[in-house]
């Protein structure tokens, strides 16, 4: 798993949406843990209450097309260094998650 990494969210209606956020703060490895403390984060971003899948991407590029995908990659470059525990607290509070907006194909 990579420092910062993309997150494919299918919803209920098969429509994918996708996320930037920290990927080595839970394990450097198995995304699980990661993946939960998101999927428990997602209803703060409107109508995702009700999702069927939820992946890490293998790379960045899979979310690269979508509108706010270079904006997320900018914030991320510009956050200054904490701790790994304060990321997984930030990440567990719905913060440090970003939403690269409404599906597009």
């Amino acid at each position: 798993m990579e420092d910062i990494v993309a997150i494919r969210v299918v919803d209920s209606r098969g429509k994918k949406h996708f996320f930037v956020t920290w990927g080595r703060v839970f394990d450097s490895v198995d995304s699980k843990p990661l993946l939960d403390a998101v999927r428990s984060s997602l209803p703060k971003f409107g109508a995702l209450s009700k999702i069927r899948s939820i992946q890490a991407c293998e790379t960045l590029q899979e979310a690269s097309k979508q509108p706010y995908f270079y904006e997320a990659l900018f914030s991320f470059s510009r956050e200054r260094i904490l701790s790994e525990r304060v990321r997984r607290k930030r990440i567990i509070a719905g913060k440090d998650i970003y939403y690269l907006g409404k599906p597009v194909a």
